[in-house]
């Protein structure tokens, strides 16, 4: 019985040889006939239209790395053949019209198979459905890549933070990629922060692995309510407030006795605007309170209230952060 895989697969390769000898430099009547006919069914003719568009990108892709490593890959796979019937002569005028093709494949393959790329700007919360089912809830300034493959379900984390809502598929397991460390996980909620060539992992349900190619021979298994930074010179496996540390989420900042200098850093994260610490005397004072993200005033406002700051606003809205009286 032929399954709809079977019949796409039929159709990709009807059109790619309709293409192929579409462009010969004589084409007959016959063949003129006989393609449109072919083409009168829309299936056939989604087929051709993306064998077009295919061949259209692959000229304009000629120059891309990934294009060229497919291309060299595939001619090397097919020289010997080739060079077997150059020898008698009989092919020599579709030479280029097959090394045409091959780059069309190669660029084909490349389309299929190069990641989907979703990010948002300072200040953005976004929310993406993947095809598997799974969520990913991107914070500000964030960027990742997503392949999912027929084995495996990957995702870069190219920067910024991210929340992970995976649907369980024990044949197709998740790997988050963060620099060095790689998470995996079959079916579970996590978070993941890009911290330089690592990352920070928070845990909020299910169970994840999250190893780092610096340190080869370790890895560390999360339990809901744990976290892990593999950037730290010794990582360990530390329990954390899932919830308040994935407040991001909802659009709110909870700091619980964090130092100012770091409140500041992570209320920056959500604004053009921002604030600068230029008094080393504040900047460990700890910090508690829930905050909007992107409200600048507001935390602004609240520091000064309650801690000793002094807050100069210049015309282009940075907000200079200073030591002011003892506290009130």
């Amino acid at each position: 019985m032929m399954t709809v895989d079977d019949d796409l697969d039929i159709r990709r390769r009807e059109a790619a040889a309709w293409f192929a000898r579409l462009s010969q430099r004589r084409v007959s009547t016959d063949d003129v006939k006989a393609f449109s006919a072919w083409r009168r069914d829309p299936g056939n003719a989604r087929a051709y239209e993306r064998v077009e568009s295919v061949w259209d990108s692959s000229r304009e892709l000629a120059g891309d790395a990934d294009i060229a490593a497919l291309t060299t890959e595939a001619l090397g796979r097919t020289r010997p053949a080739r060079a077997k019937v150059s020898a008698s002569g009989l092919l020599k005028p579709f030479a280029g019209l097959a090394a045409a093709l091959i780059v069309v494949a190669a660029a084909g393959t490349w389309m299929v198979n190069r990641p989907l790329a979703y990010a948002t700007d300072v200040g953005e919360l976004r929310t993406i459905q993947l095809e598997d089912g799974s969520r990913l809830t991107l914070d500000t300034d964030t960027r990742v890549q997503v392949r999912l493959g027929a084995g495996l379900r990957s995702v870069t984390l190219v920067r910024g933070q991210a929340l992970f809502d995976v649907k369980g598929d024990p044949d197709r397991p998740f790997v988050v990629a963060a620099g060095d460390t790689r998470v995996t996980a079959i079916g579970t909620r996590f978070e993941v922060r890009r911290v330089g060539d690592g990352a920070r992992v928070v845990l909020v349900e299910g169970r994840v692995k999250v190893g780092d190619q610096r340190a080869p021979r370790r890895d560390w298994t999360l339990k809901p309510g744990e976290q892990v930074v593999t950037t730290v010179d010794r990582p360990e496996v530390k329990p954390i407030d899932a919830a308040r540390a994935t407040s991001w989420t909802t659009g709110r900042l909870v700091f619980d006795g964090v130092p100012i200098r770091t409140a500041v850093a992570e209320v920056n994260r959500y604004s053009a605007r921002k604030v600068e610490l230029q008094a080393p005397d504040i900047a460990d004072i700890a910090v508690s309170g829930a905050f909007d993200a992107g409200d600048v005033d507001g935390f602004v406002a609240a520091l000064e209230d309650l801690y000793p700051v002094a807050a100069e606003r210049r015309p282009d809205g940075t907000v200079i952060l200073s030591g002011s009286s003892p506290p009130k």
